[in-house]
């Protein structure tokens, strides 16, 4: 080969490795969106990592309870509430109920300790991704709503706030709950699904009334004084603000029937936020 030629393939080569070293020094950090489908004991679970954020990033986290007839497979194709979560830098983990339904307690499944399960499922969450404790949330719709209720009830101290939706205790109604907690309840006047004072399902079970449920957290919250009335856009809320445990109460009550909106979690995002 001519010395020429030498120099110009020397030259080629050495060009190559430049740009071998640029390219993988810019690779970029992983950022979702990243979906992924877990294994725990007693069920599974998807977590949805907000996009543009890196996966050792400390996150807040919204557990999300789909309600009856529905699985994490079809809230994940909620894109409203997927677009919410990324939008926040939210990690969005949604338990997967058995049969598309919950075992929450007095209802008429009973194939699984739902509070065991929601305990495996935190504990994977905490190990396999950097999230914030000061900012883990759950809320849920419908019997999902109630999956809520019940967390609140018996692991409440696990979670920094409640927001659920259309959904309650069931009968019996718990005596008492196990810690104060900061919960939001957003329920429909004209619900027949689950309707304010709660309904029979079938002969041995009955959904719970939710004014009595919220009294219940007045007590194990120390809320002593009436709540202060207050209209927000499309809803009027009674919110409990001197607890003597410091959480905060709300209840807050649209027209409407038995439904949820992506724009109410957002306002529930807002509200454990602003505590």
């Amino acid at each position: 080969m001519k010395p020429v030629e030498t120099m110009v393939v020397i030259g080629l080569l050495l060009l190559g490795l430049v740009f071998a070293a640029l390219s993988q020094a810019a690779t970029p950090v992983e950022t979702g969106p990243f979906v992924e489908t877990r294994n725990v004991v007693g069920g599974r679970y998807v977590a949805v990592m907000p996009e543009g954020v890196s996966a050792n990033a400390s996150m807040p986290v919204l557990f999300y309870y789909h309600g009856y007839g529905q699985s994490a497979e079809t809230v994940k194709n909620n894109k409203s509430l997927m677009d919410l979560a990324s939008d926040r830098g939210i990690l969005l983990v949604i338990p997967d109920g058995l049969n598309r339904s919950w075992s929450n307690i007095g209802a008429p499944s009973e194939k699984r300790d739902e509070i065991q399960f929601t305990q495996n499922v935190l504990h994977d969450v905490q190990a396999n991704w950097n999230v914030d404790r000061e900012r883990t949330w759950a809320t849920g719709f419908s019997q999902g709503g109630s999956m809520a209720w019940d967390v609140a009830c018996y692991m409440g101290q696990e979670f920094s706030a409640f927001f659920p939706i259309a959904g309650s205790f069931w009968r019996p109604h718990p005596v008492t709950c196990e810690d104060p907690v900061n919960i939001r309840h957003i329920h429909g006047l004209s619900d027949r699904v689950v309707p304010m004072k709660g309904r029979a399902i079938g002969a041995r079970w009955h959904q719970g009334d939710v004014r009595q449920g919220v009294a219940i957290w007045e007590g194990v919250n120390g809320c002593e004084a009436l709540p202060t009335e207050l209209s927000l856009e499309d809803m009027s809320c009674k919110i409990w603000k001197q607890c003597n445990s410091g959480k905060s109460l709300e209840l807050c009550l649209h027209k409407g029937g038995h439904n949820v909106k992506t724009e109410w979690i957002a306002r529930g995002i807002d509200w454990a936020e602003s505590l």
